[in-house]
């Protein structure tokens, strides 16, 4: 006999697991199905952990009504977690500081992203050189000036992950399936199914897909707009350090002879700082390169060369789920509406992890208000994903 819930969930990173405890916790029972060994190993796990507003090129259109909303939610929900789990997820509050460290980043920052900046709902603070080199003294002395993002927040998406998880076990409505891979999902006026490679299935009213960058392999409409995007970053940890060692997150944009270097330090409470990035689109093997570990290496080294000297602990590679216009596709995807698609959400799946289970709520739900119908527009899985149908100010990711 097959399992049978409300609603069955495919994707155990932390779309997924957002989702299943919003419904589970709304009083729907809910199947988790995860490929892997147990939850959130995949995008999630390799995750850097900015809460971003403004830092992603993608945050400055239309998803920043999206963002503002998942901002707002995010100090309420941690709490949530942490009551249920017990598990407190610590959260850096000081912002993101974008720095420049040329005449000609500074100039980049003031005319293509000063004004974009302004017209989100999220505040920017204009620093110079010794005003950002006050706020984090470890800066390059090459850095010329830059901004001060105070609205992102960052954490740890491991001890996220742990929170989410552990509140899931603790659910009477929650049921996971790990070491579990679905093969194939159909729908029909009795509701919708999800096979299993096991040879499994459960049934549900409903079924979310929050396979990330896998989606478009069950949804085989959505395969073209959906692809990998790699990840590699590493761990440092500063000698003596055991606190923050930093009080913000740091990042810088620069090219230099014709490579696009992309350094952002994320500290961690317990001393380490996730230090990255790369991004290679279109690239599905998460495998960490040499190649991209000198690549990150250099730009750290430009930007604050004493982290580049710090000892690397654990060094990874993840495969952001990507969308060709680099917003994610969440709303229902069949004529029966008995699927939904929530991924795509391009590197932006911490960042809005509260407000997609919210949207995805509303869907199950069919309660949908003329604010949350507005988010759910934006990010609806049928949009014109043309140059043209696509908004203007929406770009590749940094």
């Amino acid at each position: 006999m097959p399992d049978t819930c409300d609603v069955a969930i495919i994707g155990g990173g932390v779309i997924g697991c957002a989702i299943a405890h919003r419904l589970g916790t709304e009083g729907r029972s809910v199947v988790l199905v995860e490929e892997g060994a147990r939850l959130g190993l995949g995008a999630s796990d390799a995750a850097m952990g900015g809460i971003l507003t403004q830092t992603e090129p993608a945050c400055l259109g239309p998803l920043s009504k999206v963002i503002k909303r998942s901002r707002d939610m995010y100090p309420g929900w941690l709490a949530e977690l942490s009551g249920v789990s017990g598990l407190e997820v610590p959260l850096l509050e000081g912002g993101d500081i974008q720095v420049a460290l040329d005449d000609a980043g500074m100039e980049r920052l003031d005319t293509e992203l000063l004004p974009r900046w302004k017209n989100s709902p999220f505040k920017v603070e204009r620093l110079g050189p010794a005003e950002a080199r006050e706020l984090e003294p470890l800066l390059s002395e090459a850095v010329v000036g830059g901004f001060l993002l105070p609205d992102e927040l960052a954490l740890d998406p491991r001890e996220l992950m742990s929170a989410l998880a552990a509140t899931l076990g603790r659910s009477g409505r929650v049921r996971v399936l790990t070491e579990a891979r679905a093969t194939a999902v159909t729908s029909g006026p009795r509701g919708a199914r999800v096979y299993l490679a096991s040879g499994d299935r459960v049934s549900a009213d409903t079924v979310i897909v929050a396979a990330g960058h896998l989606s478009g392999t069950l949804l085989p409409a959505l395969s073209e707009h959906l692809f990998p995007i790699r990840g590699v970053a590493y761990d440092a940890r500063p000698p003596g350090v055991t606190g923050y060692a930093l009080r913000h997150h740091v990042f810088a944009e620069f090219e230099e002879n014709g490579v696009e270097y992309f350094p952002y330090l994320v500290p961690r409470h317990d001393g380490r700082v996730a230090v990255g990035v790369t991004y290679e689109e279109n690239v599905g093997d998460p495998t960490v390169t040499e190649q991209a570990l000198a690549e990150i290496r250099h730009g750290v080294a430009a930007m604050m060369p004493e982290a580049a000297a710090w000892p690397v602990g654990r060094t990874w590679a993840g495969l952001r789920p990507g969308s060709r216009d680099h917003m994610p596709l969440i709303g229902r995807v069949d004529g029966h509406r008995g699927v939904i698609v929530a991924t795509g959400h391009s590197g932006l799946g911490v960042t809005l992890a509260p407000v997609t289970a919210e949207l995805v709520s509303a869907l199950v739900g069919g309660h949908i208000d003329d604010a949350t119908r507005d988010l759910l527009e934006i990010c609806r899985p049928d949009r014109d994903f043309s140059p043209r149908g696509a908004a203007e100010d929406v770009a590749v990711p940094r």
